[in-house]
């Protein structure tokens, strides 16, 4: 008979390569996920993902993001770029807002460097109510990779 413990260990290894990576924060009520980007070559423009939850019993909403490896930053719904960005991103009390490659995300604008695979950069969201939160994002061609 097989070791309860060992099997465990077995089916919980798959998983410890992805939460070594993984980054989260909660800040004033605000829950964010994972943070990554898609590799991008210097001068063009990048995406940035990761999933938001609004903890507290008042709506928020995310009002723009800033950080030194662009120029500005953009609110996006899709990556359609003739369509405006977005003014905001609304987050209703408990509601997870997501953010995916094609879908909702934030846009980097003239990257200063390279986006590699492996790096890591920083980010300032800010929130109407929740004031400001700074964020690690991991470069992967995927999430979690």
């Amino acid at each position: 008979m097989a070791n309860p413990m060992k099997r465990r260990t077995i089916i919980f290894l798959p998983f410890l390569a992805t939460a070594a990576h993984a980054h989260s924060y909660k800040v004033n009520g605000i829950a964010i996920g994972h943070a990554w980007a898609l590799p991008a070559e210097q001068g063009v423009s990048g995406q940035v993902f990761m999933p938001i939850v609004n903890q507290n019993a008042e709506a928020d909403a995310l009002i723009a993001a800033r950080g030194d490896i662009c120029a500005t930053i953009q609110l996006r719904k899709n990556a359609r770029y003739d369509d405006p960005p977005e003014e905001q991103f609304d987050l209703p009390p408990g509601k997870p807002l997501p953010m995916r490659p094609t879908a909702r995300h934030l846009r980097l604008i003239g990257l200063k460097q390279p986006l590699v695979k492996g790096d890591e950069f920083s980010l300032v969201l800010d929130f109407r109510l929740a004031g400001e939160i700074e964020v690690t994002v991991n470069v992967e061609d995927k999430e979690g990779h």
